[in-house]
């Protein structure tokens, strides 16, 4: 059929983010944040007007399944503002275990298949290294990973263009990260 242009919904898209005590791909996770969105849409007034998933986990629970901490990370986390370092590292009331976080994630992922991270290396690769550690199948074929870092090198959109929120919690990063990969299709005349 010549003319015919099929357009592709994608409605089932994740934006994930995390904080960890390491950049290698087996870190320890501290929190998983997640927030669905359609790339073909348009971006809500702020993450609580969107479909989000947050939970904080038990630091000890990854580390009984031989989960790596970088002391230069945790040093790192030191130099934080008060409230962001309580948010990732205190707060022990409310902390899952590791294996009970990621089989919540996995149910509220649901049907979604595509799942986003801010770099090629960070976000999805050790949240599937969590789930191997757990025994448990990565929820999304590793086809279905994208990047917004190369996106928005391509569209040339910087991290100052984003909405600025607060930094190093993972539903905040979620959105400033939907709202980039929103701008640069926009810009990229997607």
């Amino acid at each position: 059929m010549s003319g015919f242009q099929r357009t592709r919904i994608y409605n089932k898209e994740v934006m994930v983010d995390i904080e960890t005590l390491s950049t290698q791909s087996n870190a320890v996770i501290l929190s998983i944040g997640a927030i669905k969105f359609d790339r073909n849409g348009s971006l809500p007034g702020s993450p609580d007007d969107m479909d989000t998933f947050y939970v904080r986990v038990a630091r000890e629970s990854c580390e009984v399944l031989g989960m790596h901490v970088d002391p230069e990370t945790v040093r790192w986390w030191n130099t934080q503002p008060a409230d962001v370092r309580d948010e990732a590292l205190e707060n022990t009331s409310e902390r899952l275990t590791i294996k009970d976080a990621l089989t919540r994630f996995e149910a509220w992922i649901g049907k979604s298949e595509l799942m986003w991270g801010h770099g090629d290396d960070f976000d999805c690769v050790i949240l599937s290294s969590a789930f191997q550690s757990c025994g448990m199948k990565t929820p999304w074929k590793f086809w279905n990973t994208r990047d917004t870092r190369t996106l928005f090198d391509i569209a040339g959109v910087r991290n100052s263009d984003l909405p600025s929120n607060s930094k190093h919690h993972p539903i905040h990063d979620c959105y400033r990260q939907v709202a980039g990969v929103l701008m640069s299709l926009r810009k990229l005349g997607r």
